[in-house]
């Protein structure tokens, strides 16, 4: 990813995590590979071992690589994308791993997901026994997708509470 602008920055730190980890695998496949082309010519049969497993790891890897780089085609302008996570009324929750933007969320869990407001249809708060809740966006089609959870005691109510008022406020509905 070439950096240009300093929104195009902010999404670079923002997935910064999962990128390293995409490097790390990358890492570990070219090693496996080179492992195997100098065991050849020891034991060919571990050196074939290793490239099988070398040159699965690289294609799963590459294809992760392809998925994350393909994450802002749900951005209609990306310009505009990162125009509005240089802006400074963009609301960061470090602890929650969100961004919220005019007319986006970004959220990182175990990856990275970008969630236009234009395409969700309400804010939902499920609540969790006596002891937590949990928020949710749900898009047209119906499919609700987890933004965060708190318990009642875990000191996140405040933060749980700002990031609903802020996606009511951007999608309008609940």
């Amino acid at each position: 990813m070439s950096i240009q602008t300093k929104g195009q920055q902010k999404y670079y730190d923002f997935i910064e995590e999962r990128v390293k980890k995409l490097r790390t695998g990358m890492i570990v496949w070219g090693s496996l590979l080179a492992v195997a082309l100098i065991g050849m010519f020891s034991d060919v049969l571990l050196a074939i071992i290793l490239a099988a497993v070398g040159a699965a790891l690289a294609i799963l890897n590459l294809k992760s690589q392809k998925a994350l780089n393909e994450k802002l085609n749900v951005v209609e302008d990306r310009e505009e994308f990162f125009r509005q996570l240089a802006s400074s009324d963009l609301l960061e929750f470090k602890a929650a791993r969100l961004i919220i933007m005019k007319d986006y969320l970004l959220q990182m869990k175990e990856d990275v997901f970008i969630y236009p407001f234009s395409e969700m249809e309400k804010v939902e708060v499920g609540i969790q026994g006596k002891v937590g809740k949990t928020l949710f966006l749900t898009d047209r089609q119906g499919a609700r997708h987890e933004i965060m959870s708190c318990m009642k005691d875990d000191g996140k109510q405040e933060e749980f509470d700002k990031v609903y008022g802020a996606l009511i406020e951007r999608v309008g509905k609940n």
